[in-house]
């Protein structure tokens, strides 16, 4: 299976631990200056950027961090430039459907990420998941 990291399945007891915190300053220290992000090559910032407007009108979808284009760089506009960027969505919502199913695990090859929340109960499910994307 391919180990980009596009969705991250996330316990609950992380999530209560900090882990989504911690996450988030580690993307915010990402920048051009020192090349710990740069240009997505297959997709336009406003392509990203539209992505991220469909994964968030899923009910119960929210932004984490990022979702905005990064400031003051002169990469070309065929190409993307966006802060790191992620959304959480409930699993629920990414199982409903296969639109939903397929919306939640396109990769953008780039700084967004997708992260789904689980419990104990939901293992199943993540499974059943996993094995979709393979």
């Amino acid at each position: 299976k391919c180990s980009a990291q596009s969705i991250c399945f996330v316990h609950s007891n992380a999530v209560g631990n900090g882990l989504l915190d911690k996450m988030k300053t580690l993307a915010e220290r990402r920048n051009l200056s020192d090349l710990t992000i740069g240009p997505v090559l297959s997709w336009t910032t406003e392509k990203i950027l539209a992505h991220k407007d469909a994964v968030l009108k899923l009910p119960g979808a929210k932004l984490l961090w990022g979702g905005v284009p990064l400031k003051n760089h002169t990469i070309p506009e065929c190409y993307g430039a966006v802060e790191p960027t992620a959304v959480s969505v409930p699993l629920k919502e990414m199982m409903a459907s296969q639109e939903n199913f397929d919306l939640v695990t396109t990769e953008l090859f780039g700084p967004f990420q997708v992260v789904v929340e689980y419990g104990d109960a939901d293992v199943d499910t993540i499974i059943e998941a996993c094995e979709r994307m393979s």
